[in-house]
Formats: C-alpha cells, sequence, structure tokens
C-alpha cells in the first residue's frame, strides 16, 4: 500500500513538471519584436474563424432543408412501396396490363427509397461537416486565446 502513495506523489511530480514547463515552451512570442509576427499570425487565426463561422452558418442553414427533404422522401417512399403492393396484388390474377402497372410502380418504389436514402446520407454528411467545422473553429479559438496571452505578457515587459 505504500508503494501506490510512492507512484502516486512520482505521477503527481511528473505532472507537475509538465504543467510548468508547458507554458514556457508553448509562447512562441516572446519579445516585443516578435509583436510584428504575433500581429500576422494574429489577422490570419481571425480572418480563419470568420471563414469558419460562415461555413458553419452556411451548413447549420442546410440542416433544416436536409431534414425536411429527408421526412418527406421517407414518406413517398413508404407511399410507393405501399401503391406497389396493392398494384402487385391486382396483377395476381394475371392480366398483362395489371402486371405492367405493377412494374412501372415497384420501379418508383426503388427510386423514391434510393431518394429516401440519398437524403438520409446528405444529412448525415450535414452533420459530420458541422460536427468538424466546430471542432476547427474551437481550435481557432483556442489560438486566438493563446495569441492574446503571448501579447499581453510581451505588453506586460514592456
Amino acid at each position: 500500500m505504500n508503494s501506490n502513495y510512492v507512484k502516486m506523489a512520482l505521477t503527481m511530480f511528473a505532472l507537475a513538471i509538465v504543467f510548468i514547463s508547458e507554458p514556457a515552451f508553448a509562447q512562441k512570442y516572446k519579445t516585443s519584436a516578435d509583436t510584428l509576427k504575433l500581429n500576422k499570425e494574429y489577422a490570419a487565426v481571425s480572418l480563419d474563424i470568420a471563414e469558419l463561422n460562415a461555413k458553419l452558418i452556411a451548413e447549420k442553414n442546410k440542416t433544416s432543408d436536409y431534414q425536411l427533404k429527408s421526412a418527406s422522401t421517407a414518406k413517398e417512399a413508404t407511399q410507393s412501396a405501399s401503391d406497389s403492393r396493392d398494384q402487385a396484388e391486382k396483377a395476381t390474377n394475371g392480366k398483362m396490363n395489371e402486371m405492367k402497372k405493377s412494374v412501372k410502380k415497384a420501379k418508383r418504389a426503388k427510386s423514391e427509397a434510393d431518394a429516401a436514402d440519398s437524403a438520409l446520407d446528405n444529412q448525415t454528411d450535414n452533420t459530420k461537416k458541422i460536427a468538424e467545422i466546430s471542432a476547427r473553429l474551437i481550435k481557432k479559438q483556442d489560438r486566438l486565446t493563446e495569441l492574446d496571452d503571448q501579447r499581453a505578457a510581451i505588453l506586460a515587459l514592456k
């Protein structure tokens, strides 16, 4: 049991060293001579954030369209399948005209099902894009915060 406390103490000590030394390695801009580079990166990161926000808004606006299309195509596919089944039941009496109608309705049902599947895929892709853009946006915002901290550190030296 004593060795567990020793291991825990060593682990805590190692983590403390990592957390204490991390800011020293993370700060890229340290002197007032670096201000120009810092401002240039700051502007680039700010522009990236604005572009990502625009993309995120565009993708979120598409979401409701995809949801509506997915729901409506699923409903249409269900109705087409039902119509096809009804027509197939009528075609069992062997009339050629009824069989042709049955085949036509079956093809339409398949087409509607494919459209519903495609709409669902689009909705899933849209959700993935939103998640990806959001993750990139968070990283850029974190970088902007780091640059703010570095700017404050440089200003504190003056």
